[in-house]
């Protein structure tokens, strides 16, 4: 079984059509791939609340399925705060995305908001995901640093530190506590070094199903079990540790 963290389901993208939602349902049964976190891209730098809505109505469509974050603006201050503290408290919504990158701030340029906002998601046990490995507003070192803002909280780096930053990565995760790594853009080898150095339950399987080419599923998927890792350390991956970020066992879908 297969949970996949890191995956994008919107209508579309700087104008471009996206993957439309029966495919991507069909890829998820393809692969054998039971659970899938799902993320908006225009609400990076749109209308937040409509897209959250949109991910809200997608999930209640397929509620064993999809499960959805919310994302916020975290330049509109306490805005922002009220609106993930109203996508919070609706039960569909697991987990938070943000993707500095794309939103052209960089965490520190709006501490003071991002640390309440880690704060409500620590509040209602939820994981933060983070866009990481992309210079000026997203490195693998700035999303590690909200990890010591807030040791409440779950920070996810969503790729590991891409290309440029998996060393980094694997030595943050397996500094802090509250630091883990999704595997959306790592190789075989790359996993390997990961889990030697943070340690495999740090690990969580994602594709970026929904923005990137249907194929990076299959790929993906591939480059953890040609990673030379243990038949356990794999399913954990897979599936047994993203269970436990999302809190499954106590709030089964």
């Amino acid at each position: 079984m297969i949970i996949d963290f890191h995956t994008h389901l919107d209508e579309s993208w700087i104008g471009n059509k996206l993957m439309p939602e029966q495919t991507f349902l069909d890829l998820m049964n393809r692969y054998e791939v039971e659970v899938a976190c799902i993320f908006t891209l225009e609400g990076f730098y749109g209308n937040c609340s409509m897209h959250n809505d949109n991910l809200a109505e997608r999930a209640r469509r397929n509620p064993q399925r999809l499960v959805p974050f919310a994302t916020v603006n975290p330049k509109l201050g306490d805005q922002a705060v009220n609106e993930l503290e109203r996508c919070l408290a609706n039960p569909l919504f697991r987990g938070v995305k943000f993707h500095t990158w794309l939103q052209a701030i960089a965490p520190s340029m709006v501490k003071e908001t991002m640390i309440k906002l880690l704060k409500c998601a620590a509040k209602h046990n939820v994981p933060v995901i983070f866009h990481d490995g992309t210079p000026p507003y997203a490195t693998t070192f700035q999303i590690a640093a909200l990890a010591r803002w807030v040791p409440a909280a779950k920070i996810i780096l969503g790729h590991s530190g891409l290309s440029d930053y998996i060393v980094a990565a694997g030595q943050l995760a397996g500094e802090l506590d509250n630091l883990y790594l999704c595997l959306t853009g790592p190789k075989s080898g790359e996993i390997k070094f990961l889990a030697d150095t943070a340690g495999v339950d740090k690990m969580v399987f994602g594709s970026d199903l929904g923005f990137s080419d249907w194929r990076m599923l299959p790929e993906c998927i591939d480059y953890v079990l040609q990673s030379g890792l243990h038949p356990q350390s794999i399913s954990k991956i897979f599936y047994s540790n993203a269970v436990d970020l999302l809190d499954l066992k106590r709030r089964p879908l």
